[in-house]
């Protein structure tokens, strides 16, 4: 993977060296991510790589995209060098919105039944949360890239 990382940082010309660290930095975390949840899930008993589709979601990812329109609205308060933490902070609410928005949408379908329901009931909670990882994730992946003031 670490030859991936370089390549790629070669190819687009990555000549910062605090960029490249940033870059790296993302990579490890998202394989660490990826290795952890992998791990947990092996331990009890799943088949490998199963679980990802757990976590794709266009609509999730849309939904959290969606709310940096807010940092463009609110750009004329803040200067350049503040915005990453303030298209942060508009990320993690777009999770959060995004989430209440899949529990209403799964309350409002679910079943009376709740004995013969509740797993679907569960999977409807599990990808509701989806947004709300999202959020947190490109938030905090996009603050740690934004530039920091110069003097």
């Amino acid at each position: 993977m670490g030859f991936f990382v370089c390549g790629m940082m070669v190819r687009f010309d990555v000549g910062d060296y605090k960029m490249k660290k940033k870059i790296i930095g993302i990579f490890g975390l998202s394989l660490l991510v990826i290795f952890a949840v992998e791990l947990a899930l092996r331990v009890d008993g799943y088949p490998p790589f199963i679980w990802i589709g757990s976590f794709m979601s266009i609509p999730s990812f849309l939904i959290v995209v969606a709310f940096s329109g807010l940092t463009y609205a609110k750009k004329d308060k803040y200067d350049f060098y503040e915005l990453g933490a303030v298209l942060k902070q508009d990320m993690i609410l777009g999770g959060w919105i995004g989430t209440i928005i899949g529990m209403i949408l799964m309350f409002n379908f679910a079943n009376n039944d709740i004995t013969t329901n509740f797993g679907v009931l569960l999977r409807g909670f599990a990808a509701a949360m989806v947004t709300l990882i999202y959020g947190y994730m490109i938030g905090n992946i996009v603050e740690s890239c934004w530039p920091k003031k110069t003097v």
